[in-house]
């Protein structure tokens, strides 16, 4: 089996791990299976498919029509009048696949139930940090870079003691920077069993870090929406946006570093009602990470970037990664022409937790992006093996689009402050090349 399926498995293993009592998730395509030879590219939620609530009761009566029986299908999940919203049919055949297809063939909009991730399958960075003794750099010049600007980071929350970083709370060293705020992960729950830190649990307090490095002013509240090991369903995490918007009002900027690949390579259709409101929102402005897979397979939110919700203006970006010398893409990260900026995402340093740390996966001493070419320096080369502990001590040097994406929000909100002008106008003149964009190398090692 090649080593980037089973890490694929892997991944999937700690997934299921963290799942509720009756829920599974199962890889994609069609036949990805342990030794298939079908290249799994996402996670899905087993036995269900995904229908717009208006269709349900037409959808219900069609698979009826396909698998007959008493079990073969039922409805799942809260109904949620007057957004847009979805339903889940619960299969009992497992026949998903034939259930989409017959769907289709009805004029029924239908998917799989895609798992949205913070993880990807790259074999080399992009999901493993490695420790760091720092020292971080300050940020960039001008303090009130993004001076009056809400980004809201959509991740999975922050640490505990992300108040020890001064880039992420007031100190006397950088007096008068604004508090970030958000969902603080408990000390007990950053841990495993093992008294390990978990995968992905620093991950939001990273990106909100590199953030405020490049526009030390703005006003950052982040959100762990991804409870099961850094993933959500797509269809709950459309709700759960939606009532973020709600209660905290719609900010200037979201940054998102989450997603997937899917069945189709289509849209996510757990996602389409709040990217209708996100798009009737101008002063707002998604700035998404296009994934570390190294290929031109859409990636979802980020692929909306070259979608018609685009058409009304630049209502979302989509952010791959550069090399760590500047001279070209990452071999990791996801390219084509969804992609529309790219941003430095090779060992960045910036904020995480304190404690143990154990690898999971066999790292490699040659890149599985070969047909890309090496060059020095590569990230996807590593000594680290499956089962190396390491000692984290605040800091961590991390790479993947995750990570290229906050620099990205930054110079938005940097262009909002300085020039008065709206999330989608400064956006619009960084793909202008009207955007002075700084030196970064001091977010670097």
């Amino acid at each position: 089996m090649a080593t980037s399926d089973t890490r694929f498995w892997e991944q999937l293993e700690i997934l299921n791990a963290a799942l509720p009592h009756g829920m599974r998730a199962a890889a994609g395509p069609e036949g990805a299976a342990p030794g298939s030879g079908v290249q799994p590219r996402f996670a899905h939620l087993d036995g269900h498919v995904l229908v717009r609530d208006a269709d349900a009761d037409r959808a219900v009566a069609a698979v009826q029509d396909l698998l007959p029986g008493p079990d073969a299908v039922r409805v799942t999940g809260a109904r949620h009048a007057g957004r847009g919203s979805v339903r889940r049919l619960a299969v009992g055949s497992r026949d998903l696949h034939r259930t989409v297809e017959h769907l289709a063939g009805e004029n029924i909009a239908s998917s799989l139930v895609h798992f949205v991730s913070v993880a990807g399958v790259n074999l080399c960075p992009g999901d493993e940090p490695v420790p760091s003794a720092g020292p971080l750099n300050p940020p960039l010049s001008g303090r009130d870079r993004g001076e009056n600007v809400t980004v809201a980071v959509l991740d999975t929350g922050l640490v505990h003691d992300y108040l020890d970083h001064q880039w992420l709370a007031q100190s006397s060293g950088v007096p008068d920077i604004p508090l970030v705020t958000g969902d603080v992960t408990a000390a007990g729950d950053e841990l495993d069993a093992d008294g390990l830190i978990k995968p992905y649990v620093g991950h939001g307090t990273f990106i909100a870090g590199v953030l405020r490095c490049v526009a030390p002013a703005a006003d950052v509240r982040v959100h762990n929406v991804f409870p099961y090991a850094g993933a959500a369903l797509e269809d709950e995490l459309g709700q759960t946006l939606l009532r973020i918007m709600d209660t905290h009002g719609w900010p200037d900027i979201i940054s998102l570093s989450a997603g997937t690949r899917t069945g189709n390579a289509g849209e996510l259709l757990g996602l389409a009602a709040f990217m209708d409101e996100l798009a009737a929102h101008p002063g707002t402005l998604l700035v998404a990470a296009a994934g570390n897979d190294g290929e031109t397979l859409p990636f979802w939110p980020a692929a909306y970037a070259a979608e018609p919700v685009n058409v009304s203006g630049d209502v979302v970006i989509s952010v791959g990664a550069l090399r760590e010398d500047g001279l070209g893409r990452a071999c990791f990260s996801n390219h084509g022409n969804w992609v529309t900026v790219y941003a430095p995402g090779e060992r960045l340093v910036n904020a995480f937790t304190s404690g143990p740390y154990q690898y999971g996966y066999p790292h490699r001493t040659t890149c599985r992006f070969s047909d890309q070419g090496l060059y020095p320096g590569c990230s996807c080369l590593a000594t680290l093996q499956d089962g190396d502990k390491a000692t984290f001590t605040g800091l961590a040097e991390w790479s993947g689009t995750s990570f290229a994406t906050p620099i990205v929000a930054g110079l938005v909100a940097a262009r909002m402050s300085q020039e008065k002008v709206s999330s989608r106008a400064a956006a619009a003149d960084l793909m202008a090349g009207r955007l002075a964009v700084p030196d970064l190398s001091g977010l670097l090692r």
